[in-house]
This record gives C-alpha cells, structure tokens and sequence, in this order.
C-alpha cells in the first residue's frame, strides 16, 4: 500500500471542519463522530499524514491500525465519521471508495475470526481465576519486578469482577469499559441489575436490563471505592486493557492462551447452553440480532443435546449425568 506522507492539518482548518461536522449532526451522533475524528486526526498528525482531505490509502492504513485493539463496530463507526467529516467540509468522501470498502471488509471478517476463536470463559475456568488472580505476579519488561502483596490483591479482585461482571451480564468489552456504578442496583435478594444504556445492536439508545448474581454483587461491593460517584466508571480501562487483564488472569490460572474480551460473553453462552436454555432465549440474554453466532458459540453444546445424542442416551449407551457425557461416550 503507498501513503503518501503530507502536511499535517492547519489549526484553522481543523476548526473549520469540526464546526461543520458538528452542525450536520444530531447531538448524540455528533459527540461520537466528533470523538472519532479527533482520534483519527491525531493519528494523521503523528504520522504527518493529511486528515482533510483524506486519501482512500490513508483511511484504510488508518482503520488497519485501528482494528489491531479495535471492535469491528468500533471500525464502521470510524469510517462514517471521517466520511461525515469531509462531507460537512465539502471535501470529497474517501471512505466511499471502493479500496476503504474492501479494506473495511476484509479487517472486519479479521476481527470476526478472532473473537470465534477466542477460548470460552466458562465457569469452572472462572472458579480458576478466583483461585489464582491475587497471588503475586512478575511485572513489567525490563526488571520482570514482582508485584506487591496488596497490588496484586487489588490487581486480582478487579479482575475477578470483570470475569464475573461480564459473564453474568454476558457483556462486549466496550460495554464493561463503559459501565458506571449507576448503572447498577442491587435488589432485596441480594441479586443486581445491571443497565446497558446503549450497545453496538440496539441504535436507538433502548438499553437493556441484565440479571447479575449475588456473588459477582460481592465482586463488585469488594473493589467499590468508599466514595464512588453514580457517574464514576466500574472498572476504569479501555475495552482493549480489559481484553488483556483477561487474557492474563487466565494464562495465571493455567488456563492456556487465546482468551480475550469475548471469553466471559463466550462461554456463559456454552454454559447456559449445556443447561439447556434455548437459542432464542440465549440471544435475548446475549443481546444479538442474529443467531449466526451465537449458534457457533454452542455448537458442542447443541450437538450433545442433538437427536443422535438423545438416541443413544435412550438405548443405554450414555447413562452419565448429562447429555453431552453421552454424547462423549458415543464419540469414544
């Protein structure tokens, strides 16, 4: 790919365009694409690249770079505010080139395969982390310095709460990134409710209101500051930090790689698949619009409580405790 290297944008311009992105816009589209085109604004500069006008080459180069910590929705929602921007400012849109389309495309069918292959944080590997996050670990590149007795419990019982939170809740990592302590309740039993005020599949702002349990509400009553605002963030890191505090807490627990910040959402879908909630009641818990995926989610879990499955458990062949011991036996 050629980029070519320009003058960063004038603080003049830069002023024009922002003021005509934000008078084209409803106020809450305007905040988000206000906030992504001063990210890739920045990023322009760094690299000394121009941010208006935008080549093609320069957006995508962009939005591959992005996708390294990104979302996919994250992706789309970057490329309709730097076309947003060049439009208000009259420029011709870069992101309506069929190069960024096919570059957009191919990143997000990336970031797709990754979160298939993310492992599932089911809930005898959470029992593991419980087990393992606040013991001390070795921190840092250089000096490999060993974490303090009470930073590693700290560390650790704010990575149990993201596990838990995010399992319960069945949340993306954006959405945990965003949480504040007022999005959540606790009911008489001692149970929560956690609010979602807005997620990548519901555009209209609805929200959602998320069952948690009363074990990941003792989870959060531990890392709770005393004097915690309802506007103040849960957990205080980016959706990115949150995927590799996961990705830690389970290679310390001896759980192998490949965990990420799809793993909780992944395997609390296994989980209740295996005790037999149905698809559509596993997509309204889970948020989707389509059951594309989370049907590749519980597809082991479907297959042992599938017809053949089923057969021989009927004739004898699997009487364990389960459907997918049968299911097991049947294989072996």
């Amino acid at each position: 790919m050629r980029v070519v290297r320009t003058k960063a944008l004038s603080m003049i311009d830069r002023g024009r365009v922002d003021k005509a992105l934000s008078s084209s816009l409803a106020a809450r589209t305007r905040y988000a694409y206000l906030s992504h085109w001063k990210a890739f604004e920045d990023w322009a500069a760094e690299g000394n690249y121009a941010a208006t006008p935008a080549t093609p080459e320069i957006v995508a180069a962009h939005l591959a770079k992005l996708a390294e910590t990104a979302s996919a929705s994250t992706l789309r929602v970057r490329r309709a505010a730097i076309g947003a921007a060049h439009r208000a400012a009259g420029f011709p849109d870069p992101t309506a080139n069929e190069f960024v389309k096919r570059a957009l495309g191919g990143l997000v069918r990336q970031i797709g395969n990754v979160q298939q292959q993310a492992a599932a944080l089911r809930a005898e590997a959470l029992d593991r982390i419980r087990s393992t996050a606040c013991l001390q670990r070795s921190g840092g590149r250089v000096r490999r310095r060993r974490e303090g007795v009470e930073t590693s419990r700290r560390r650790g019982l704010v990575d149990i709460a993201i596990c838990s939170v995010m399992r319960d809740a069945l949340l993306r990592r954006e959405e945990a990134a965003a949480l504040t302590w007022g999005d959540i309740a606790e009911a008489d039993d001692g149970t929560g409710r956690l609010a979602v005020r807005r997620s990548k599949n519901d555009q209209q702002g609805n929200g959602a209101v998320l069952f948690l349990s009363r074990q990941t509400m003792r989870d959060l009553a531990v890392i709770k500051p005393p004097k915690a605002e309802p506007n103040h963030r849960v957990f205080c890191l980016s959706g990115s930090q949150i995927s590799r505090r996961i990705a830690a807490a389970a290679r310390a627990a001896g759980l192998g790689e490949g965990f990420s910040g799809h793993s909780p959402r992944i395997g609390m879908a296994q989980d209740l698949a295996a005790y037999g909630i149905s698809l559509p009641e596993l997509m309204q818990a889970g948020r989707w619009a389509s059951s594309s995926m989370p049907a590749l989610y519980i597809r082991d879990q479907s297959a042992a409580r599938g017809g053949v499955a089923k057969y021989y458990a009927a004739l004898g062949a699997g009487r364990e405790d389960s459907p997918e011991k049968a299911a097991l036996a049947l294989s072996s």
